[in-house]
């Protein structure tokens, strides 16, 4: 599953076994990833399947994402038992709706960029850098920077502050990895910061398959270690 997403807080990475190209992904599949709580698809993907089990095997996180021959989402669906969130979206002609679970509403343009995003916590305008990758979004209520979003020179976010939610999380990518999903992260909140780490193993198209993620309450992970897997599966066109 993914990473940081203004709609939830489960978080998801990855170490991949034998890519031996740096894999690229379109901006518009990257933005919503970040946005909705999934790990990106390469290729001409149709449907996306996405989840995360404890140790036990108990369903914690599910993310279903379907796409348009253009790369664009048009229908998300996310269950999160972990923080009680849960969403049923819908892009109607660059129009978002929510039909069940959490309310959610707001614009896309012509590049498959949300520009303005409404949910339970607030009403938001996203911006976008050059790469026409997500950079910040701005609370439309007070003009304040809710999110900021940065990357570098790469494709993916080395960090990402939430200024709403008081939290900083902090991305470390291997030296010469070709793949995103391998990193581990620092979580930083008021109450306490969680490391957290994963790996996984790849399909031959460069999708992540089986990945485990570990989180603790210190670098070495050792106070209060968690393990949790997830699964991906993959329709194309």
């Amino acid at each position: 599953m993914k990473s940081v997403c203004l709609l939830s807080a489960a978080l998801c990475l990855a170490l991949p076994a034998h890519a031996v190209s740096t894999v690229q992904f379109t901006p518009a599949v990257l933005n919503t990833a970040l946005l909705f709580n999934h790990d990106p698809s390469v290729g001409p993907v149709k449907h996306s399947l996405q989840w995360i089990r404890d140790s036990t095997g108990k369903l914690q996180t599910m993310t279903e994402v379907w796409y348009d021959r253009q790369g664009c989402f048009t229908k998300v669906n996310m269950v999160d038992k972990l923080n009680g969130n849960e969403f049923h979206l819908e892009n109607s002609a660059g129009t978002l709706r929510s039909h069940s679970g959490q309310r959610i509403a707001g614009k896309v343009n012509q590049a498959c960029q949300i520009t303005e995003l409404e949910n339970e916590s607030g009403r938001y305008t996203l911006a976008y850098n050059a790469r026409g990758l997500l950079e910040t979004m701005t609370n439309r209520e007070t003009g304040n920077v809710a999110q900021r979003f940065e990357y570098r020179h790469g494709q993916f976010p080395v960090r990402i502050r939430d200024y709403q939610n008081h939290t900083d999380n902090v991305f470390a990518y291997p030296a010469g990895n070709p793949q995103f999903l391998d990193m581990q992260m620092v979580l930083n909140n008021p109450e306490s910061t969680v490391w957290l780490k994963q790996s996984c193993t790849y399909q031959p198209d460069g999708n992540a398959n089986l990945c485990a993620m570990t989180t603790a309450l210190d670098e070495h992970y050792q106070n209060a270690p968690v393990m949790m897997f997830s699964n991906h599966r993959v329709e194309y066109y």
